[in-house]
């Protein structure tokens, strides 16, 4: 375990590469409108800290645009981490 950290610690873009590659992953689910992501979802939740929530509230599409804009984000942010680790 220790190897693992000392790794990280002295390559700090391999945090924003998994930010980037998490977020593209997750907005072509949004995308391309995945069942596992936005379906099976619970008709009695509302909390906007979950997807479902978000479905419930705003609908399916809706929430594909929001969830989209907040993954294309995130892989900014993967971005930006990348070209400030060097």
């Amino acid at each position: 375990m220790e190897t693992v950290q000392q790794f990280l610690s002295d390559n700090p873009a391999v945090y924003g590469i998994f930010l980037f590659l998490l977020g593209l992953f997750l907005l072509l689910g949004a995308i391309f409108d995945w069942n596992w992501i936005f379906g099976n979802i619970s008709r009695t939740n509302y909390d906007f800290g979950k997807i479902d929530g978000m479905v419930n509230f705003f609908g399916r599409k809706t929430a594909r645009v929001i969830s989209g804009v907040f993954f294309a984000l995130m892989m900014l942010g993967g971005v930006l981490v990348i070209w400030l680790s060097f």
